[in-house]
């Protein structure tokens, strides 16, 4: 008898959405026969369960939570915030004005060790204007540059943007503590799972053989077919693309 093998696919490059409506269907029909499996099979299948299931109430919870788009347009205001201030301080540097060139080769000299934080990861940017604003308050002579090239209020916008989107991100943080870990840091254990169950069931169907096992394989791995192309890529290994579609 000729040995039974699933169909290709990359299940770690499943599209979240996707890996749980893969599961949930392997689950529904895996279910029906789950009294005919062995021991082996039947661990497998309860920890694709519990897997499956932590993931999509993760899922839920992260699809009614839009605060991760609030903070990058938050972030992306008060980066073109400090690019304004930048670009009046350079004008001033160009200009005839000798008091505002003064003011203005001031305050490029401080806030050159700051002049590219906007390439930075988004909270370390957070702390980094936290740092610079608060030596700047902090210096009189500054000040007083700043109000004779015309950027004072530039700066005081920048500092209420900077509290706004740490406020925020701190509150995400808050919410995400309370409500445990996020769906993508929990799709790899899903997938997994999926990939256990998948070998239990390869290895009884060829072992232990029997007719709900043989039509149970049938469905898994047709259902295997229509994911995998759903993914770009063809079921058989000579067609099979490496490139990931994972997008979370």
């Amino acid at each position: 008898m000729d040995e039974k093998q699933f169909s290709t696919l990359y299940v770690a490059r499943l599209k979240i959405n996707d890996l749980y409506s893969l599961n949930n269907s392997t689950i529904g029909r895996a279910r029906l026969v789950a009294a005919g499996f062995g021991a082996v099979a039947a661990a497998a299948f309860t920890k694709l369960e519990t897997n499956n299931a932590a993931m999509g109430a993760q899922m839920n919870k992260s699809g009614q939570n839009d605060v991760s788009k609030q903070l990058a347009n938050l972030d992306a205001d008060r980066d073109d915030r400090f690019a304004e201030i930048k670009r009046n301080i350079s004008t001033a540097l160009k200009g005839r004005d000798e008091a505002k060139k003064t003011a203005a080769q001031n305050l490029k000299s401080f806030f050159k060790p700051y002049w590219n934080v906007n390439t930075k990861p988004m909270n370390t940017e957070t702390g980094v204007f936290m740092e610079m604003l608060e030596k700047y308050n902090a210096n009189e002579a500054l000040k007083a540059d700043a109000a004779t090239i015309g950027i004072a209020d530039m700066l005081t916008g920048l500092e209420t943007a900077n509290t706004a989107f740490n406020t925020l991100y701190e509150d995400r943080d808050d919410v995400d503590a309370e409500n445990g870990p996020s769906a993508t840091s929990l799709k790899s254990a899903a997938a997994k799972s999926y990939e256990q169950f998948c070998t239990a069931i390869e290895q009884a169907v060829n072992f232990t053989p029997s007719d709900v096992l043989t039509k149970l394989f049938g469905q898994m791995d047709e259902l295997r077919k229509t994911y995998a192309e759903l993914n770009g890529r063809k079921s058989d290994d000579g067609d099979a693309s490496d490139e990931t579609t994972e997008t979370e």
